[in-house]
């Protein structure tokens, strides 16, 4: 954003009807200026009819040569509760060969079925509608069904032993285009409830333990905004060696914005800690055990790329010459650097780029056109994922005119 755009976004962003609205019109009146749908100085493979989903997952099997995809066969349109999208990997060279293994109802366009790779033999899980409710399946390479779980699962730990589980129908209600078009979920339209919460799945058990309730993270320090609001929560992610995760605890009342807080906690559902941001935080990936980097807003430097130190009131800005929007980080251990992308800009351009955030280096992969038609739960977002060797880049794109799987290797890595 310029300085203009960003004065004008501060003014309405508590106003989501009129910020979409603003939005809607400035790029439609701009859309007509001809631009490039694709300028890199890199090779980019794309593969049209697949996608993977969100930006904290790795697609990549351990090994490097299988990358997890969704196979879609409808239009861009809401998904309905008999659309299903294949489950399978590329393989081969340049990831060329595609294996489909089965199918799902359990999907959408953001997240996908939250499909990733799962233990030390490189076996999936993915969210599955089984007819009476949403639950998750694993199968190996094959598609041979190991185990079905009672519960559907937002993020797994590193050694594939533990799993976090929540209400994709209430998620579905405070942020349409995140659940499912298939629902079982009494308290679904309860604003407030003990009956729901998140919950810390025991994958060789198959049992379920709910760690805090979504009243009780409610009541913990709140504020005026969450009075008689509908509070749900999402995003959660284990950290590297899997003893803490963090999450985010959202409310909105209609016809308001959305508010969100970033908390973290133990395996226990104890040692709670509540991240000092501001009513903001939307992306958010682990850098380490202790540190967080996410994209939030804080009372003394506003909107921005932020490093927290778990379990502490310690933060930082970071990149704050470099990025004046939003995006979606992911850190990658080999490199130490941050993909992340944007928006769409006011030509419907969105960036992907590479952050190395103790030098303050960025490198601009690509600038990509995103088509006006995929708005809001329909569209895509670039969500880019590192590969297990620091040196590929996996990230969804319309910008063929069609959404699309794509990779761009970047250095020659491993």
């Amino acid at each position: 954003m310029n300085k203009i755009e960003k004065v004008i976004y501060d003014l309405v962003k508590t106003n989501p009807k009129l910020k979409n609205s603003i939005r809607d019109i400035y790029q439609g009146i701009l859309s007509i200026v001809p631009k490039d749908k694709k300028v890199s100085d890199f090779n980019i493979h794309e593969r049209e009819g697949f996608f993977y989903g969100f930006h904290d997952k790795i697609p990549w099997s351990k090994d490097n040569t299988m990358l997890l995809a969704q196979k879609y066969n409808i239009g861009d349109r809401d998904i309905k509760k008999e659309d299903e999208v294949e489950i399978g990997y590329f393989q081969g060279d340049d990831y060329t060969e595609f294996k489909s293994l089965c199918t799902t109802k359990s999907w959408n366009w953001t997240q996908g079925s939250m499909l990733q790779w799962i233990g030390e033999e490189d076996n999936i899980i993915f969210n599955f509608w089984n007819g009476d409710k949403n639950v998750a399946r694993i199968i190996d390479k094959k598609g041979n069904l190991i185990k079905e779980l009672g519960y559907p699962i937002g993020a797994v730990d590193k050694a594939g032993k533990y799993a976090l589980s929540y209400s994709f129908e209430r998620l579905n209600v405070g942020m349409y285009g995140y659940g499912y078009a298939n629902e079982n979920d009494s308290e679904r339209d309860n604003p407030i409830t003990r009956n729901s919460g998140l919950n810390l799945v025991d994958i060789e058990a198959n049992t379920s333990n709910m760690l805090f309730s979504i009243d009780e993270i409610a009541s913990l320090n709140p504020d005026d905004s969450m009075l008689g609001a509908y509070h749900f929560f999402t995003h959660c992610l284990f950290s590297p060696d899997g003893t803490r995760f963090f999450f985010l605890h959202r409310w909105y009342k209609k016809g308001k914005r959305l508010y969100s807080r970033m908390i973290s906690s133990d395996l226990k559902g104890k040692s709670i800690h509540i991240f000092p941001t501001d009513g903001m935080v939307s992306h958010i990936s682990w850098i380490n055990n202790d540190k967080v980097i996410a994209y939030c807003n804080t009372k003394p430097y506003g909107d921005g790329y932020f490093i927290f130190k778990d379990l502490s009131p310690d933060f930082w800005q970071v990149g704050q010459d470099k990025y004046t929007s939003d995006g979606h980080p992911q850190y990658c251990p080999i490199n130490n650097l941050i993909v992340t992308d944007t928006y769409p800009d006011r030509f419907s351009v969105r960036e992907l780029s590479i952050y190395d955030y103790e030098e303050n280096e960025k490198t601009i992969i690509a600038k990509l056109w995103s088509p006006n038609s995929r708005k809001n739960h329909i569209r895509c977002d670039l969500h880019p994922r590192w590969d297990r060797y620091g040196s590929m880049i996996c990230f969804d794109s319309a910008h063929t005119g069609k959404r699309a799987l794509c990779t761009v290797k970047i250095s020659n890595g491993k």
